[in-house]
């Protein structure tokens, strides 16, 4: 009978171990993983023991990065592992908490963002600052997604290294807030690339995505390449979010058996994804061979967004033009004032339909005995209409006619200030209110303020709770650039630009959009 018993005794501790691996309790673990690699760590996890996890069973739920960001300061909500597609979250929870996140693995998987285009169709680009400038760019929001944060990224390193003007970067910056301004619902890196197969064009994605995308799609053969410099690239770090205490310790040792569970199987590459060794894909799939391009400096990148965040609002400004008598003078084969008005077509070209524009004109006694200035259009919405046309449409019928306007002397002082006070008395919180003065001179009323009360009476009418930002340009080198100087310096974030020749007049809106981040 004893030796019976220790038989049963034996088969049932076989038995147990047969099912289980060994282990007694068998822990749930929660892991949130970003949805491009949530598939494969599920498929790597589900196909494991749980002796192979550190007896755990993981239960994986694809959720994007920001989604899980936002709930780092409420532990009950937290998963117990947490896998975004880069290590910047991690510094930006640790920026959001002041505690850094535990890992159990640098990285599971990498990836390169990459340029997708149709094949046979893929420009030629030298850097990702020209990427960045490309017209009609598909690339998402930089500053909730990842992947779209690449080029910036990539161009941020470009200029580290000194390849690239970094102000450059803020400036090719500016059509890409401003589209995104008039549409806050983002396209999905499928959608992007659905749209580049449909109809050509550049896309930004990683490289996964493409081989991906070409994988799902019958007939699709969309080609991933990065500019000569390199490619940001996404590293799939393990955090683990569990508190801290035996909970936290089962967790990290889940990650850390999943880390090498998933770096130990085919899933990877079968998914798309290099290895964390870099590596690039079999098959020739991808991009192949590519250069890592980092960015040393967070503060560096933190000042991008920022300025990209600020940017992204939509823009509201009078735009104030000289229109006195040496306005006609010749510049490059034509007159200022009819540079200006081209600058001000391009400029207004250039903003969304929810953007804000009105328009002066300013000369001695243009608006009546008295009064520099006269109101061409008061400040409103491009897109809306009035009297069956656009304010856009509006905006550029006057652009045309300015050159009948000209004549006089430079009523600058008193315009500037008329100026200020009127944006300033219609100012809208949803939007960054700004002036644009441009002229070619300096002011000529005997009968105005003078330079000190007008500095004077901006900095004490200028109210923090609505600020309102003035730029000054300067047509030629006749302009009084240190007083144009002087007048944007007495709004906080006022700049001033001497546009030289006629190739530098079309900055102007650069400027004006800059002026915001500083």
């Amino acid at each position: 009978m004893a030796l019976v018993a220790i038989v049963v005794v034996g088969l049932g501790v076989f038995g147990y171990n047969k099912v289980f691996g060994g282990c007694g309790d068998i822990a749930s673990i929660s892991v949130a993983a970003d949805p491009t690699i949530a598939s494969v760590v599920s498929k790597v996890a589900a196909s494991a023991d749980p002796e192979d996890l550190g007896c755990a069973k993981l239960d994986v739920q694809a959720k994007a990065p920001a989604e899980v960001a936002q709930t780092l300061s409420k532990p009950e909500s937290l998963p117990a592992l947490w896998i975004p597609d880069s290590s910047a979250w991690m510094v930006k929870a640790l920026k959001a908490t002041g505690a850094p996140l535990d890992s159990a693995s640098q990285s599971i998987a990498t990836t390169p963002v990459v340029i997708a285009t149709k094949q046979g169709d893929t420009p030629l680009f030298d850097t990702w600052l020209s990427v960045l400038k490309r017209p009609g760019l598909r690339i998402g929001d930089p500053l909730t997604d990842t992947v779209a944060n690449g080029p910036v990224l990539a161009a941020l390193a470009e200029a580290e290294k000194g390849k690239v003007d970094p102000n450059a970067i803020t400036a090719a910056l500016v059509p890409i807030a401003q589209a995104q301004a008039t549409n806050t619902k983002q396209k999905t890196a499928d959608e992007r690339l659905a749209e580049v197969n449909r109809d050509g064009g550049v896309a930004i994605a990683t490289e996964e995505q493409v081989v991906a995308y070409n994988a799902a799609n019958s007939g699709a053969n969309l080609v991933a390449s990065v500019p000569v410099t390199g490619a940001f690239v996404l590293n799939y770090p393990i955090a683990v979010t569990a508190p801290a205490g035996e909970q936290h310790d089962k967790a990290k040792e889940a990650g850390v058996k999943l880390a090498e569970a998933i770096v130990g199987s085919k899933a990877l590459s079968e998914a798309g994804f290099r290895g964390p060794d870099f590596a690039p894909l079999d098959g020739n799939r991808g991009a192949g061979k590519l250069e890592v391009l980092t960015v040393s400096d967070q503060t560096v990148v933190d000042t991008a967004l920022r300025r990209y965040a600020v940017l992204a609002l939509p823009a509201r400004f009078l735009a104030v033009l000289d229109v006195s008598g040496s306005m006609k003078t010749a510049a490059g084969g034509t007159t200022r004032i009819d540079l200006l008005g081209q600058a001000l077509e391009n400029t207004i070209r250039l903003f969304p339909d929810n953007a804000q524009v009105g328009l002066w004109a300013f000369s001695i006694d243009k608006g009546g005995p008295g009064q520099d200035w006269r109101e061409l259009l008061p400040i409103r919405t491009l897109g809306d209409k009035f009297d069956g046309k656009s304010q856009r449409e509006l905006v550029l019928e006057q652009d045309r006619n300015l050159g009948a306007l000209v004549g006089g002397g430079t009523g600058l002082y008193d315009t500037t200030l008329a100026a200020f006070r009127k944006v300033q008395s219609t100012y809208d919180p949803h939007y960054i209110n700004s002036i644009v003065i441009a002229t070619d001179g300096t002011n000529e009323d005997p009968n105005s303020i003078s330079l000190e009360e007008l500095l004077a009476t901006l900095k004490k009418e200028q109210d923090p709770s609505r600020p309102v930002i003035i730029v000054t340009a300067g047509i030629t080198d006749d302009a009084d650039a240190a007083v144009l100087k002087q007048i944007s310096d007495a709004t906080p974030g006022g700049s001033s630009v001497i546009a030289r020749n006629a190739a530098d007049i079309p900055n102007i809106v650069v400027e004006v959009l800059k002026a915001r981040t500083r």
